[in-house]
């Protein structure tokens, strides 16, 4: 049994995926850069650790993306 295969993007096509990716990751650091400098002691446990799972959920990230990035940063 035969399948069909789909066709491969054109380059406008891909043009056009590039650039949708590249917003959206604009739109990531963006929304990331504004998190940061906010208070981080709004998002903080009365310990002193940083409350990710709060932070997810004021800013609209998934934990796993912002404990990710929190990581490199070192926080």
């Amino acid at each position: 049994m035969k399948f069909k295969t789909s066709k491969s993007l054109t380059t406008k096509q891909r043009i056009h995926i590039d650039n949708l990716a590249k917003r959206r990751r604009d739109l990531y650091q963006e929304r990331l850069n504004s998190v940061l400098s906010y208070d981080l002691d709004y998002y903080r446990f009365k310990n002193g650790k940083l409350n990710i799972s709060k932070m997810a959920r004021c800013t609209g990230f998934s934990r796993s993306f912002l404990t990710k990035h929190l990581w490199f940063k070192g926080l």
